[in-house]
């Protein structure tokens, strides 16, 4: 530093001048990724269980009328 400042530097604090930044990079304006998760995905849940749902029930009242399974009483 007394290279390039020419005088002789004092390692006292009142030489020291530091600068700090909140962030070191720059913010973001606008994350596409983020808006179609939160359009998308809540959507693909609301698909998957309208799908599922009526092959469940399906498959229970064909098992009622088949009399597949017996039911069984627990006793505790």
């Amino acid at each position: 530093m007394s290279e390039l400042g020419g005088t002789s530097v004092e390692p006292t604090l009142e030489n020291i001048k530091a600068q700090l930044k909140s962030f070191p990079y720059p913010l973001y304006d606008n994350d596409v990724f983020i808006a179609v998760l939160q359009f998308q995905l809540p959507f693909m849940i609301m698909l998957s269980f309208i799908v599922t749902a009526p092959v469940i029930c399906k498959d229970v009242v064909l098992e009622k009328e088949k009399k597949l399974k017996v039911g069984v009483l627990f006793r505790c």
